[in-house]
């Protein structure tokens, strides 16, 4: 299966799926599923945002004004203005960190081979030379983690497949996107 067919699948049942995606409260690490969605983006740009939002998370608070998007009605949170193909993602207005949302993937295996996808157009990205991939403790429910780190600044971005199982499909997991300027990465490590 070819990638451009690989991605329109899997908007294919994100989209069949109504819509949905889940939301966290990133300090208790539980998720709820909210309405959201997010216009999709050819693929071929998927790594131009990913690496307008490294260089933003690298660069600080002021770097990311020109990312945030409308704000959200009922959140503390403005729209990433580039949208990721397949996923929901937020700044929030306070601490400038970005969170990024699936929406529900039915299985396991799905879940995985996106995630792998994902890993690949985020390490292709990232600015070689200052951001690597460093080991840390995974997320509470996470199937698989990765967390890159920018030498320079400290940024952060965390990549995870969380298990987000649901009476209609117990198998069933979201990713997530996190990424921390170097302020709000140090508070959490």
């Amino acid at each position: 299966m070819n990638r451009a067919t690989s991605i329109l699948a899997v908007l294919f049942v994100l989209s069949s799926l109504g819509g949905k995606t889940a939301s966290a409260s990133e300090e208790t690490s539980s998720m709820r599923m909210k309405t959201r969605t997010s216009p999709p983006i050819q693929s071929s740009q998927e790594s131009k945002v990913l690496r307008q939002l490294a260089v933003a998370l690298a660069g600080g608070s002021e770097a990311m004004r020109p990312l945030r998007g409308s704000p959200y009605e009922d959140d503390e949170k403005d729209r990433l203005q580039l949208p990721i193909p397949g996923m929901d993602c937020g700044i929030d207005r306070i601490l400038s960190y970005v969170s990024c949302y699936s929406g529900i993937i039915p299985n396991e295996k799905e879940a995985d081979n996106l995630f792998a996808e994902l890993i690949n157009e985020v390490e292709a990205a990232l600015p070689s030379g200052s951001w690597q991939k460093v080991n840390r403790m995974p997320a509470i429910n996470s199937i698989r983690s990765n967390t890159y780190e920018d030498m320079n600044s400290g940024a952060q971005i965390d990549v995870d497949l969380v298990a987000q199982p649901t009476p209609e499909t117990p198998d069933s997991c979201v990713i997530t996107i996190y990424g921390w300027i170097a302020t709000e990465a140090a508070i959490l490590n």
